[in-house]
Formats: structure tokens, sequence, C-alpha cells
């Protein structure tokens, strides 16, 4: 468990003591025995754990040190490197797509269409790319029976990206007709391509594993692409999981 915790950001020592404290409270003196922490850094350690608010200490003699609440000290440390490792993340995504468009080459991490052929292909990136999850908003301009060939090949990445273990959870409208190919799919693996119906205006857009997010801006009119854009975004992508939820939970 000491590997883990310098993962999160605590010190070798720092991390030795709540390995230790985690189970069981201890003073100074038993600490540093058991956990091989020098007596004369032990104190320094505990200190700085306290100043971190994992750790306190007790006021009998000899003091004891302990966690009160291990769940959510772990919970604290995780939210805290997840944060972290987000603006990390974020920071090397901008550098590298600004040394793309300096360059004039596509990013991958951000993509922009406009025509019918950038619609196909950029569509296809939520299917294929998807690893572990796919959850869809199709609003009430959706029309399952337009650009048919498009949608056959993306129902048939769909299909191919069940089998590889991708769940799918798909909002559609109430009197949408599901195409013939995904609604043998919801028939034969119903727990991995779920439906659920409600009508909604909310854009039209997929959620692909929490981090990539495809909107795709259509009206009544299914012939005219507003266009459609794909971003890797782990903020974006939690705020529309969010609010497909709640429109999840809602639906029928």
């Amino acid at each position: 468990m000491e590997e883990e915790l310098q993962f999160l950001g605590l010190s070798l020592y720092e991390s030795r003591l709540v390995s230790i404290l985690i189970k069981e409270s201890l003073n100074l003196r038993d600490l540093s025995t058991k956990t091989g922490v020098p007596f004369g850094k032990v104190y320094s350690v505990v200190k700085s754990l306290k100043d971190k608010g994992i750790v306190h200490e007790t006021e009998t003699r000899p003091k004891m040190i302990y966690i009160e609440n291990a769940s959510n000290v772990i919970a604290n440390l995780i939210s805290q490197r997840q944060s972290h490792d987000e603006k990390i993340i974020q920071k090397l995504r901008e550098t590298a797509t600004e040394a793309d468009k300096a360059k004039g080459e596509k990013t991958s991490f951000f993509q922009v269409g406009t025509t019918a052929k950038d619609n196909h292909d950029i569509q296809l990136r939520s299917f294929l790319e998807a690893e572990k999850e796919v959850f869809q908003i199709l609003n009430i301009y959706h029309r399952p029976v337009s650009n048919r060939a498009s949608k056959i090949a993306w129902e048939k990445e769909i299909v191919n990206a069940v089998s590889r273990g991708v769940i799918f959870k798909s909002i559609y409208p109430v009197k949408a007709e599901l195409p013939k190919l995904l609604d043998n799919l919801n028939k034969k693996f119903p727990t991995k391509f779920q439906v659920h119906r409600k009508d909604t205006d909310f854009p039209r857009c997929d959620i692909i594993d929490k981090k990539k997010v495809l909107v795709k801006l259509v009206n009544q009119d299914p012939t005219r692409i507003g266009g459609i854009i794909f971003i890797e975004d782990e903020k974006l992508a939690n705020n529309l999981t969010a609010i497909f939820n709640e429109m999840w939970e809602e639906s029928s």
C-alpha cells in the first residue's frame, strides 16, 4: 500500500505511517518501531500528516496517533491526485494542439467538421475509440431513416464495439424507430445495448468513456449539416454525463 499512497502524493515516510495508522492507533515510539521511520523523524512526519488533515492525536499521555476515517482520507487523496493529473493532462493537450496548429496539422484532441464526410468520419470515432462505455442522447430531430449509407456504417461499428465489451446506453426520441440492426442488438444483448425513450431538444451528443465528447448540431431538416465537434475533455464529459444520467432516470 505504501507505493500506492506515494502515487497519491505522500512521501515515503508519510506512506509508511498511514499504511499502519489505517489499521490501528499508535504512539510515536510504537510508530517508529513498526514503520522503521527513525524516532527523530516520526514527530515531523506526524505533524505533516496532521497539517494535511490525514491523522489526529489524542490528549492522553502518551499521545496516540490515529486516522479517524480511512475511506475519507483515501477519497481526499484520490481527489487531489485526479485534480492534479487533470491539470497536467489539459496542459499537455493544449501544448500539443497548439504545436499541431502551428504546423497546419489536425489534432485528435479537438476536431470540427462541417461536411457530410466530416460527419461520417468523426461520428465513427465514437464507436472506434470507445473502450468501456458510450452514452448517447439522440434528440427529436434524429432521423434514423435518413443518410442510411453513413448510418449503416455507424451501426455496424456499434455492433463491433458491443462485441468487444463496450456498453451502450442510448436515449432515443419516443416515436423514433430503432434501426433493424440496433433493434436486433438490443433484443440479443439488452444489458449491453440499452435503450430508453425520451423526447428532448438537447444537442445530439455521445459521451465516450467519460473523457471524450461528440456534439452534433442538427435541425428539423435532416439534409442540412450544422456541424460536428469531437473533443477530449474530462470536465465537459463529466458535465454531460450528469445531464445524461438525469435524462436516463426520467426516461422510460
